[in-house]
C-alpha cells in the first residue's frame, strides 16, 4: 500500500488510491466498512509493524495513532500474545491461515492470523482478527470443572461405578471399578459388560434387567455374582443399576455399582456353620437334658407341670400323664375326676386360693385311680409372672404312696412296739409288784396261821398269839411301804423342765400322727392362738400327754360310721394359765364313769389297759396344771388340760 496517513478515532490508516477491494470499493470505503465491524483487525506489515487497525480494535486492544509503524509487543494489550510474531512469520512463509490464544486480565481472546496480499498477489504481511472468547472459555472453564469434579467424586466413592450405555456397553467408570477388575480406562471403555470376570457376568437375568431399564423400567432387582479375578481369585459380587438420564438427550444410560461381599460372605457362611454348629450342640445337650429330666423323674415318681392361670392352659410332662394314667387331651375336668372325692373340696379351695393370692404354695391329696387303688401325690408350686404380667404357676408333683404306705408301715410297726413294750413294762412292773408284796403277805398269812393255833390251844398261849399279831401288824406296814414306795417312784419321777411354746409342741405332734389321722379318715382342724404365751415344762412329757389325747380321740372316731370323722385342736390362754384341748365327734364317754376316767388300769376301750389317761394327769398335776374331760353338746368329748404361765 501506498499513499497518506489519515486518521480513524484516534488511529491513522493509509489511503489507498489505487488498490480496488471486492470489486469496485475503495480503499476509504473499505476502511469505513471495517469501522462499523465489531470485531478487532489489526494489519501487520512483513516487518512486524502496525500498519492499520480498526476502530474495534483500538477499543479492544487500547490501541492509538501511537502504535502504528511500531511493533505490537510495544502494546501493553499485545504484548501479551507471546507467539504472535513467530506465527506472523510462518503465515507469511507458509501463507496458511494460523490462531493463537491469548489472556490479557479477566479475558481470553483467540487471533485468527492470516495472509495479507498486495496488489502484485504477493504476501506483504497479515491481517488479525481478534476475538473476544472469554464467556464461551468461562463456559468450557466451567463444563470442564464439573466434569473433573464429577469425575474426583466418583474416585473418591468406594464402590465400583460404571456408566452403561444403551448399547450395554461401557462408556466411563470410576477409580474404585478399575482396580476391583485391575483393568484400564483404555481397556474397558466401549467394551461389553458381559465380558467383564473372564465372562462370568454373561448372565441372562443381568442382562434381561439391563435391557428393560433401556427400555424404560426403572427397577432392578440386586444380583448376585460369583466372579473370578485375576490376581484376587474368586469374588462375590452384587451387582446394583439405575436408570441415568442426562437434559438435553434422548439415550438412556445405566450407572452400575459393584459390591464386593466376598468377606462378609465367607464371614456369614462362617458364622452360619458356627451357629448350624452351636444349635447342633445346643440340640443335643436339650435331648440329653431332656432325656436325663425324664429318666429322674420316672426314677423319682415326679412329674412337672405349668398352668396359665388367665387361660386355664395347662402344661404336662410325660410323668405327670403316668402318674395320673390318663391320656391327652388335657382338661381341668378330666383331672379332677381323678382326685379322691375326699380331697376333692380341699383341691379345689387350694386352686381357688391360688387364682386369688398369685402366692407359692405347697399341699398333698390323694387319687382314686380306676382300680380303686389309691394314690397319695405331694405338689409344689412356685408363682412366676410373665412381660405382661400375667401369672403362671410352675409345679412338681411327686407320687408319695410308697413313701406313704411305707411311712403308715411304720407307724403301725411303732405303734405295735409301743404297746409290746407297755405291755412288757406293765409285765415288769406287776412282777416287780407281786415280788416285793409277795413277802409281806407271806409273812401275814403264816402269823395268821401261828396266831389261829395258839389261840385254839388249851389253854390258849396268849402270849405267844400276841407276838405273832406283832409280827402280823409288822410285816402289813412292810407291805403298805412297798405300795407307797411304787407309787412315789411313779408319781415323782424327775423332770427336765425348759420354757415352751405349746403350739409348737402340737404341731410337732400332729405331724407325728398326720399319717395315723389321714389313714382313719380323719378331718383334722387346728386352732391355734396366736401370740401364745411360754410355759415352763417338760418338752418331752407334754409331748407325751398331746400324744395319748389325740391317740384317744383317734380311737373314739374309728368307731364312727354316720357322720364324718372331725378332730380339732385348740389353744388358748387366760390370765393365770396356758391351755390346749382336744374335741372329736366319737363315741365320747359315760356320765356315771366320768370320775374314774383317770383311775389308774380304768378303760373304756376292748384293748386298753387304763394306764394312759392316768400317766397324762400325773404328769400335768406335776407341772402344778390340771388335766379334764366333759362330753360335748353334740356327739364326742373334749379333754383340755391347763399348764400354769408362770
Amino acid at each position: 500500500m501506498t499513499g497518506e496517513r489519515v486518521s480513524l478515532n484516534g488511529g491513522t490508516c493509509p489511503q489507498a488510491t489505487e488498490s480496488r477491494i471486492a470489486g469496485s470499493v475503495t480503499a476509504p470505503d473499505l476502511v469505513s466498512v471495517l469501522n462499523t465491524v465489531d470485531v478487532p483487525i489489526i494489519v501487520l506489515r512483513r516487518d512486524f509493524t502496525i500498519s492499520y487497525f480498526n476502530k474495534s480494535a483500538s477499543s479492544v486492544l487500547e490501541l492509538s495513532a501511537t502504535d502504528l509503524n511500531r511493533a505490537p509487543s510495544e502494546n501493553p494489550v499485545m504484548s501479551g500474545m507471546a507467539r504472535l510474531k513467530d506465527t506472523c512469520s510462518k503465515v507469511v512463509a507458509t501463507e496458511a491461515e494460523m490462531r493463537i490464544d491469548f489472556r490479557h486480565k479477566t479475558k481470553w481472546f483467540v487471533v485468527r492470523i492470516s495472509p495479507h496480499w498486495g496488489d502484485d498477489a504477493r504476501c506483504v504481511g497479515t491481517v488479525l482478527t481478534v476475538t473476544n472468547v472469554t464467556a464461551f472459555r468461562a463456559s468450557i472453564d466451567l463444563a470442564i470443572y464439573e466434569r473433573e469434579c464429577s469425575k474426583a467424586i466418583l474416585n473418591t466413592v468406594a464402590d465400583p461405578l460404571v456408566v452403561l450405555g444403551a448399547d450395554e456397553r461401557i462408556q466411563s467408570g470410576n477409580r474404585a471399578f478399575y482396580a476391583m477388575f485391575d483393568v484400564s480406562r483404555e481397556q474397558t471403555q466401549g467394551g461389553s459388560l458381559y465380558e467383564l470376570g473372564n465372562g462370568s457376568f454373561e448372565l441372562a437375568s443381568l442382562r434381561k434387567q439391563c435391557q428393560q431399564m433401556f427400555a424404560g423400567c426403572d427397577k432392578f432387582e440386586p444380583i448376585e455374582v460369583e466372579s473370578y479375578i485375576v490376581g484376587k481369585g474368586r469374588r462375590t459380587i452384587v451387582v446394583h443399576a439405575r436408570p441415568l438420564s442426562l437434559p438435553g438427550h434422548s439415550e438412556r444410560r445405566a450407572l452400575l455399582t459393584f459390591q464386593d461381599i466376598t468377606i462378609r460372605k465367607q464371614a456369614e457362611e462362617a458364622i452360619n456353620l458356627r451357629a448350624i454348629s452351636e444349635r447342633k450342640r445346643s440340640e443335643e445337650e436339650l435331648r440329653r437334658s431332656e432325656a436325663f429330666l425324664a429318666e429322674a423323674q420316672r426314677l423319682s415318681v415326679t412329674g412337672s407341670s405349668s398352668w396359665r392361670v388367665e387361660t386355664d392352659e395347662i402344661t404336662w410332662s410325660d410323668q405327670l400323664y403316668r402318674i395320673f394314667e390318663i391320656t391327652p387331651p388335657l382338661t381341668p375336668a378330666r383331672i379332677r375326676s381323678r382326685v379322691h372325692p375326699d380331697d376333692l373340696d380341699m383341691f379345689d379351695a387350694t386352686l381357688a386360693q391360688a387364682k386369688a393370692r398369685g402366692d407359692d404354695f405347697e399341699c398333698q391329696y390323694r387319687l382314686l385311680m380306676p382300680d380303686l387303688s389309691v394314690k397319695h401325690l405331694h405338689a409344689v408350686t412356685h408363682a412366676t409372672w410373665d412381660s405382661d404380667g400375667k401369672l403362671e404357676y410352675i409345679a412338681t408333683v411327686q407320687d408319695v404312696t410308697e413313701r406313704r404306705l411305707s411311712d403308715e408301715a411304720l407307724d403301725a410297726a411303732r405303734s405295735e412296739l409301743a404297746r409290746v413294750t407297755r405291755v412288757m413294762s406293765l409285765g415288769a412292773l406287776t412282777a416287780s409288784i407281786a415280788h416285793e408284796v409277795n413277802q409281806p403277805l407271806s409273812g401275814i398269812i403264816t402269823n395268821a396261821g401261828t396266831c389261829w393255833r395258839m389261840l385254839n390251844s388249851d389253854p390258849p398261849n396268849l402270849e405267844g398269839a400276841r407276838e405273832t399279831v406283832r409280827r402280823t401288824l409288822r410285816d402289813g406296814n412292810r407291805a403298805s411301804e412297798v405300795i407307797a414306795r411304787l407309787r412315789a417312784l411313779f408319781d415323782n419321777r424327775s423332770a427336765n423342765t425348759e420354757p415352751v411354746d405349746l403350739n409348737e409342741v402340737a404341731r410337732e405332734v400332729i405331724s407325728l400322727l398326720l399319717s395315723e389321722i389321714r389313714r382313719k379318715k380323719i378331718r383334722l382342724g387346728v386352732e391355734l392362738a396366736d401370740d401364745l404365751p411360754i410355759v415352763v415344762c417338760d418338752r418331752v412329757q407334754i409331748q407325751q400327754v398331746i400324744m395319748n389325747l389325740i391317740r384317744n380321740a383317734c380311737d373314739a372316731l374309728s368307731r364312727v360310721s354316720d357322720r364324718p370323722r372331725t378332730l380339732i385342736v385348740r389353744s388358748d390362754s387366760d390370765d393365770g394359765s396356758v391351755g390346749l384341748s382336744v374335741c372329736d365327734v366319737g363315741t365320747g364317754f359315760d356320765r356315771e364313769a366320768a370320775d374314774r376316767l383317770f383311775d389308774a388300769f380304768y378303760t373304756t376301750k376292748e384293748s386298753g389297759m387304763g394306764i394312759g389317761l392316768s400317766v397324762s394327769q400325773s404328769i400335768i398335776k406335776s407341772h402344778g396344771g390340771e388335766l379334764s374331760a366333759m362330753l360335748n353338746e353334740g356327739p364326742g368329748a373334749t379333754f383340755t388340760f391347763r399348764l400354769p404361765r408362770d
